[in-house]
């Protein structure tokens, strides 16, 4: 990431993926790694950009959410979808049900064409 965006970000999650989009033709370098945590009002997340030399795998899981899956959400697992890339079309929806059990995380960030392709590498957990 260049030096001027070494400053973190304050954002609504309904605008995640146009960030994310700005971010990426940007940027030279893919993919993307960030620091995400909640922010104190509520619908608002801030981000961090890091340094990265990292790649990800080309294979992954898909992550996507309608309303009619919506029904099924207690079978989801938070841990389903750390450590190995997941495919999304909306990034806001992947993160908003991540913040749903995480409080913080480090993840690259790249898109393939027709999605998002993100991989969670360090999460912390909410405290119960």
């Amino acid at each position: 990431m260049n030096s001027q965006s070494q400053t973190g970000k304050k954002i609504h999650l309904s605008g995640l993926d146009e960030f994310f989009a700005d971010s990426v033709l940007e940027e030279k370098e893919k993919p993307l790694k960030f620091l995400i945590h909640r922010d104190g009002d509520p619908g608002f997340i801030s981000l961090l950009p890091l340094d990265t030399k990292e790649c990800m795998e080309k294979e992954g899981i898909d992550f996507e959410l309608s309303s009619c899956e919506c029904a099924g959400l207690e079978g989801l697992e938070v841990s389903d979808f750390l450590m190995k890339p997941v495919f999304t079309s909306s990034a806001y929806e992947f993160f908003d049900f991540l913040l749903m059990f995480l409080d913080s995380f480090e993840c690259l960030v790249d898109f393939t064409g027709n999605a998002w392709k993100i991989k969670i590498l360090k999460s912390t957990v909410h405290e119960k």
